[in-house]
């Protein structure tokens, strides 16, 4: 390239004199502004077809990653075609001590391009895993947050190695911002917990907006789940604020996640039913279990005496685990018992005292 630059085209121009101008004539000037123009649109044209190309090959495919790549080479900018064409430019001319600025510019220029590149690209993936893994958009503030940092990663190593390229000591540098961070990470680091709780949360997923959890004593459905705290809407109808931080340092029961729920409930009766009665009770109650929808009888048994009943423990499963589904269970349960203990004269027990009284002769 560049013998073809330095013989063909200077040659032509080198046959007419002309006004020097900072060490070149007006004939090379022109010749390198004919060259930049030229190169750049022919940059243009060329850079233009294979995007068209990629891009077709990737509407074939079901894969996300090529359209990613196709939008972040779309955000080539032109500065960066004429730094290219400059460079190749300029070859023509004599810059002297000043021969080293077309590759410093082009050097820059393509950092600067690359840092657009690779946050177009990081964008692109951050938003297709968000869209397969995250259905609510109130988690979008942990979103944001990737984002943020991911943008500010990438144009902080542009930034060191621009920094670098102009002479700047990159390494004393980054030891005096490495005294600050400290500091600043000591002063809000309940913040920054706070923040990289929310990350987690979202990535890690114990619990999603809607879901019912208990956590350290609350009990509640999730409302929000923000950059700080996290907002849970009580059963008794208040909200309560936790923050994110806590929520990670406590154990996390998530109820909606119950795939059945195990009911266990027992029943007393009374001492003087009969042995026939207190035989049955047990196959009583499971084919009452039995009858219910959405429900699997796990045991019974006669569990043992109390002060004034005799006690039986009864396990069953209901496969929806929603709780309204289990009191309304429950209930039908409860009352076909009764009905069928009424009907075979099983009395239920509660707390009484039987006092015996004995007819002996006082002594």
């Amino acid at each position: 390239m560049d013998k073809i630059l330095n013989s063909e085209i200077v040659r032509a121009f080198d046959k007419e004199a002309g006004v020097v101008f900072l060490g070149n004539s007006l004939s090379h000037w022109f010749a390198a502004v004919i060259l930049l123009v030229a190169i750049y649109f022919l940059l243009k044209f060329a850079f233009r077809k294979i995007c068209i190309q990629i891009e077709k090959i990737s509407k074939k495919t079901r894969t996300n990653i090529d359209d990613v790549l196709v939008g972040a080479l779309k955000k080539s900018g032109f500065w960066f075609f004429a730094a290219i064409a400059l460079f190749f430019s300029a070859r023509v001319l004599n810059l002297g001590e000043y021969s080293f600025v077309p590759l410093k510019i082009l050097t820059l220029t393509t950092f600067f391009q690359i840092g657009i590149w690779v946050s177009v690209v990081f964008n692109g993936v951050l938003k297709n895993w968000s869209e397969k893994n995250n259905q609510n958009p109130t988690q979008n503030a942990a979103v944001a947050i990737l984002r943020w940092l991911g943008k500010f990663f990438i144009w902080a190593v542009i930034l060191l190695l621009t920094l670098d390229n102009l002479g700047v000591k990159v390494v004393s540098l980054l030891a005096g911002l490495g005294v600050g961070g400290i500091a600043v990470a000591l002063a809000v680091q309940k913040i920054l917990g706070d923040l990289f709780a929310s990350i987690s949360i979202m990535l890690d997923k114990p619990f999603e907006i809607g879901d019912y959890i208990t956590v350290g004593g609350v009990s509640g459905t999730v409302e929000s789940i923000g950059v700080k705290t996290t907002r849970i809407r009580s059963a008794t109808g208040e909200q309560i604020v936790v923050a994110n931080s806590d929520l990670l340092d406590s154990r996390v029961s998530n109820f909606k996640r119950m795939k059945e729920r195990r009911i266990t409930f027992g029943i007393g009766v009374t001492y003087q039913t009969t042995r026939e009665n207190l035989n049955a009770i047990v196959e009583i109650v499971k084919g009452i279990i039995a009858e219910q929808e959405n429900t699997r009888f796990d045991r019974g048994h006669l569990k043992g005496f109390g002060a004034s009943s005799i006690d039986y423990e009864f396990v069953f499963w209901i496969t929806k685990p929603d709780y309204l589904t289990y009191m309304d269970m429950q209930q039908k349960i409860n009352l076909s018992i009764i009905d069928v203990f009424d009907r075979k004269k099983i009395d239920f027990a509660y707390p009484t005292q039987t006092l015996f009284v004995s007819n002996a002769p006082a002594v």
